[in-house]
Order: structure tokens, then sequence, then C-alpha cells
């Protein structure tokens, strides 16, 4: 019976959809990725997060990196310079869910006779097609999350506006080695593993849960906010404030467990940063700080440069969701919401709210994975509710047509930023409407282009002058 239900399962629309977006990307993978042979993927934010691993297995210790021969131009720089030594701005979070396809390049560039300094073409390549591996997997542990609450059918509608409808798409393709795409899967990982470990607890799910904590606020500190979900998830049909204290009080071993693993994963970056700064927390972002009292909350939705809504309009539909969270998912939307503003706020606030040269607004990649449960209420009101609604036809067909504009609008701004047509940091309105919906400009168009871009003043963001740029 185990082959025949293993040939079962196949059919289920959900996993069919994973499939083939699995074999689209590997596809058109080399249209959509925004580096190519002879240049490098190892640069600004990535070249932070990868250094640890060239550094320690190939260079000695040393950040200053010197690449020759078959290499890739290396463009790491090295960012906070103490006392003569060079770190990276970022912790090493993201070089430990790189090390797998790193050993794997180190692997290949051996057989090739390449140079192995971590930056010639085997590492790019298993670095990129790893990265890819892990946003397929969030695919998957979301999928199986989102079929304990909703339908294949909703499952699968709200898998598929969510991967090919939003920048979720770039960052999961295109470049796929920045944080986000693999923030997703840690994140959907985490949605999977709480709710299995509220349905039974154990040891080992308790290690699981601490590992993810620990390494999604090792990678991004402020997504710590996750744990909310944790905190807040009812343990039965109301949730009811003291009943969860008393639980954790009851699984008190537990908790301590995920706690102790949380912070064990830590330990190496303490560690690391004793060695090389002499304390054992040092903020590594000299410069760059949080204006909390100047919110921009309206620009990061909705502004030219990087709005949230401008470039994935179809998250939009998230938020609509959250009113349609019913039944067994009303106890989640209080939580759901709270964490989302709060997210919003501490984004807008950052000194930098647009996050420099990027598609979109890419600070909200992985809270997607959540963002998907009112999403997917939305979709089964449309597609699977059992009222009789008169106009339900007329709605559902709505639905679709938005559905598909919404995806080719994002796919088609992907091919934009990938060819150069939408700016990476100087977006303003006439440059938005001059190329809107354009595969190509004319030279006429292109000096218009240019000369409509609005450079960001980063001195006067660092300062927290003139923030609503």
């Amino acid at each position: 019976m185990k082959p025949l239900q293993k040939i079962e399962s196949l059919q289920k629309p959900s996993i069919i959809l994973i499939v083939a977006l699995s074999c689209f990307i590997f596809v058109t993978m080399d249209g959509w990725r925004s580096w190519h042979k002879g240049q490098d993927n190892f640069s600004w934010d990535v070249a932070n997060y990868y250094s640890y691993l060239p550094a320690y297995i190939s260079n000695h210790g040393s950040f200053e990196f010197h690449t020759s021969g078959n290499s890739f131009d290396n463009n790491y720089l090295p960012i906070c310079p103490f006392d003569s030594l060079h770190i990276p701005k970022t912790t090493y979070g993201m070089a430990l869910l790189y090390s797998p396809f790193y050993a794997l390049g180190y692997k290949i560039a051996i057989n090739q006779n390449d140079p192995l300094d971590g930056f010639s073409e085997a590492f790019a390549t298993t670095l990129h097609w790893g990265t890819i591996f892990y946003a397929i997997l969030g695919l998957i542990l979301l999928r199986n999350f989102l079929t304990k609450f909703f339908t294949e059918k909703v499952t699968t509608v709200t898998l598929l506006i969510l991967f090919l409808g939003t920048i979720l798409f770039y960052y999961s393709v295109s470049i796929p080695e920045m944080a986000h795409s693999n923030l997703f899967f840690l994140f959907s990982a985490f949605l999977l593993c709480n709710y299995h470990w509220h349905q039974k607890r154990s040891i080992k799910l308790s290690i699981l849960m601490g590992l993810l904590i620990g390494l999604i606020a090792l990678i991004r500190p402020t997504d710590l906010l996750i744990i909310f979900i944790f905190i807040f998830w009812p343990v039965s049909q109301t949730f009811n404030l003291k009943e969860k204290i008393r639980f954790f009080f009851s699984h008190y071993k537990e908790i301590l467990i995920m706690i102790f693993f949380s912070f064990l994963i830590w330990v190496p970056q303490f560690l690391f940063w004793k060695e090389r700064t002499g304390q054992f927390l040092y903020f590594s972002y000299p410069g760059e700080r949080f204006f909390w009292n100047d919110p921009q909350i309206v620009n990061v939705l909705f502004s030219y440069r990087k709005g949230l809504f401008l470039y994935t309009p179809l998250i939009a539909l998230s938020f609509i969701g959250f009113f349609f969270m019913n039944n067994k998912l009303k106890e989640m939307r209080a939580v759901l919401i709270v964490i989302t503003l709060i997210n919003l706020y501490m984004i807008s606030c950052w000194w930098d709210w647009f996050f420099g040269g990027c598609f979109g607004a890419r600070a909200f990649v992985q809270h997607f994975a959540y963002l998907s449960i009112p999403l997917a209420a939305l979709v089964s009101f449309v597609l699977d509710t059992d009222k009789n609604i008169s106009l339900k036809p007329l709605i559902q067909i709505v639905f679709v047509i938005i559905i598909s504009l919404g995806i080719s609008l994002n796919l088609l701004q992907t091919y934009q930023y990938n060819n150069g047509i939408i700016h990476f940091n100087s977006m303003s309105k006439k440059t938005y409407w001059l190329v809107f919906c354009k595969f190509k400009l004319n030279a006429h168009e292109q000096g218009e282009f240019w000369g409509s871009l609005k450079e960001p003043n980063y001195d006067k963001l660092r300062s927290g002058e003139d923030r609503n740029q």
C-alpha cells in the first residue's frame, strides 16, 4: 500500500504545483538570476553573510580576501574594522545555512582544478542552487502547514499567489543568496514545528524549535518577533492567557530545552566577537540606528522607491484576509495582526527604511510565511465558502483576474529589475510610470529614465534628517 499511497500523494495539486515550480525554476533560472558567468554573487550583504566560510576554511581566519586566477572578482569590502582586524557586519547564521553547499563547491573545485579560495565558479553555482533549494523546501513546509487548516485547492492557490505573485519569487530565484528566502524557509519550518509541538510535545521537537528560533534571531534579530506566534498559539478552541501560562509551567522542561538550544546556536558568534573585539556582545552596525519617533509607514507601504503594495500588490490580499479568519483561525488573528504591525513599525523606523539597493520592500519577504494564513483565509472564502452568495461566481471571476494580473505584473517587474529598467534605489513617480509594463526603453525614454531618478541622500538618512525621501 505504501507505493500506492505515494502515487496518490503526487496527485495532490499543491504538490504538483511545487514540482511544476521547481521545473520552471530549473529551466528558466539563467534568465532570472541577477549574476552571470564572469561576474559574481559574492557582493554586499551576501559577501558579509558568506565571508565566514572562506575566511576560516580557505584564508587562515582572515577576512581580507585576495582572489586570482579563475576566481570571480571579489567585491567584498571589509565593513567593520576593529584594531586593524576586519570583521563582517553580519552574524554567521547565513554561513551556517550555506555550509553544505560550500562543501559541495569545494569538492567540485578540487575536481575542476579551480581555486579553493571560496570565490570560484564552483562555489558561486552551488551557493546559488543551494539557496534555491531552501526556497523550494520552504514552500513544501508551508504547504504542509497550510493543509492542516485549508483544503488542497485553497493551499495550491495560496502558494501560487505567494511565490509567483510577490517579490518572494525574485528573492528565491534571482538572488536567493540573500537572507530573505532562506528566512522564509526557516519561518515556514517554525510554523509547522510550532503546530506539531502544540499537538504533542517532545524532546526532539523542543530542540528543533529552539534551534529554529535561535537561527532566525541570529540571522535577523528583529525577526525574533516570530516567537509571539509560539507564545500566543491557542492550546484549546478559545485562547486564554492564564491557561497558556499554566500550560507553559506544566511543560517547563521542554521550554528550558528550547531556551538552551536557542542560546547554544549563538555561542560561536559570542566567541567570535570576544576573540576579535574583546566583547561577547558587539554592535557591528556603527552609525546605523532606528528612529522610533519618525516611522515612515506610508513610504514603506506606498512609495515609488520601494513601496510594498506598489511592487507586491497581491500581498494586500493577505491584509484583507485578516477579516476572513474565522472559526479555528480566529484565535490566531490577533497575534498575526500584532506581529505584522510591529514589524511594519520597526522597518519604517530603520534609518534606511527602503533597505538600500534591492527590488521592492525586501524586509517583508520572510514574513509572507505567516501572512499566507490570512491570504489562505481569503482564498477559502472566495473558492470554498458554502454560503449562498448571489454574486459568488462574479467574485470568483474578479478574483482570478486580479491574481492573473498580479502574477503577470510581478514577473514583468522582476524582469525589469534584472535588466535595469527598474532602478535599484532611485525610482520616482515619473520613472515608475515611464517604465510601467515596458520590456525595453528607446533612446528617448532612456534619457527620461535617468533624468527622472530620485537618488537618496544617505548622509541625511543616517542623521535622521529628511527621512521622507
